[in-house]
């Protein structure tokens, strides 16, 4: 199956709708949607989840059917796989709703034009917004561009990361006791040890928003992707680039240190989507 449904602006408006209503800022706090649960709601998410590729039922009814479903997405983020639509699974489907980019077609504007520029495919846009006539397009007309980042069920058709230095992990993503403080906490990132001076990549393509001092974190850097990602390396000893720099994938943006907190010479890698990090390893090769 094609990682989106074919459909025109209604769903698209539904996927809209699902944002708002599970947006932390619109309600105040993100509802809780479980299995067993009933209402307007749970249609929203389903058409939200199908838009995204899932294959179930809009009928209101939050059942195994959609609970499933929402599994698996948890999975393909590196969310804890609950079933449950809460605080972070909905951040995550906030910051998914944005991988979709509504673009309104210029004079001289075509397809092949339109999927260079969002890093996607002439197939996608056309199957995207059901295009009788993909060769003509009309200016003023409002097109859905899905990025290439959007493909949700198939997580290796979204951004292609690398590892940003080689080494041994020594602490993985989760809850864990601090090395240094000796008290358990929620580590965001994996840790990657390496000699200090070991060249840091940028795991993949995108603008610098932070390079410098960040308290515990040390000497970090934070690049921006497309859809509201993006990659954080921190604890390093020297830093590459400057905010506002536009990185390639596999350029060296610093060197491994032990700046911060730290007992050691590593990198501490996060991805975040929006606000929420997610566990690397369900993004590397």
């Amino acid at each position: 199956m094609h990682p989106l449904r074919k459909g025109a602006s209604g769903t698209f408006l539904a996927a809209l709708i699902l944002c708002t209503l599970l947006s932390p800022q619109a309600a105040g706090e993100s509802p809780l949607l479980r299995r067993g649960m009933r209402g307007v709601e749970v249609a929203a998410l389903q058409e939200r989840l199908v838009e995204l590729g899932f294959e179930l039922a809009v009928d209101g009814i939050f059942g195994p059917e959609t609970e499933g479903a929402v599994k698996k997405l948890q999975e393909v983020l590196g969310l804890d796989p609950d079933g449950i639509v809460g605080p972070l699974t909905s951040a995550a489907l906030d910051a998914l709703g944005e991988l979709v980019v509504a673009y309104t077609v210029q004079r001289g504007d075509n397809l092949t034009k339109l999927a260079q520029q969002y890093k996607t495919t002439v197939s996608r846009i056309s199957s995207y917004n059901s295009l009788a006539n993909p060769d003509r397009l009309l200016a003023g007309q409002v097109l859905y561009i899905p990025t290439k980042a959007v493909a949700v069920t198939g997580p290796a058709s979204r951004l292609n990361f690398q590892w940003p230095v080689q080494g041994t992990i020594s602490s993985g993503y989760g809850s864990r006791i601090h090395p240094v403080l000796q008290v358990r906490h929620f580590h965001g990132g994996i840790d990657i040890a390496a000699p200090e001076g070991t060249p840091v990549k940028a795991a993949e393509a995108g603008r610098v928003i932070k390079a410098g001092s960040m308290g515990n974190y040390g000497l970090g850097v934070v690049i921006e992707h497309s859809g509201g990602v993006t990659t954080w390396y921190g604890h390093n000893s020297k830093l590459l680039v400057r905010a506002g720099d536009l990185v390639k994938q596999g350029q060296t943006i610093a060197l491994v240190g032990r700046s911060g907190l730290t007992t050691g010479p590593h990198l501490d890698f996060r991805i975040k989507i929006g606000d929420q990090t997610v566990d690397p390893l369900q993004w590397l090769p």
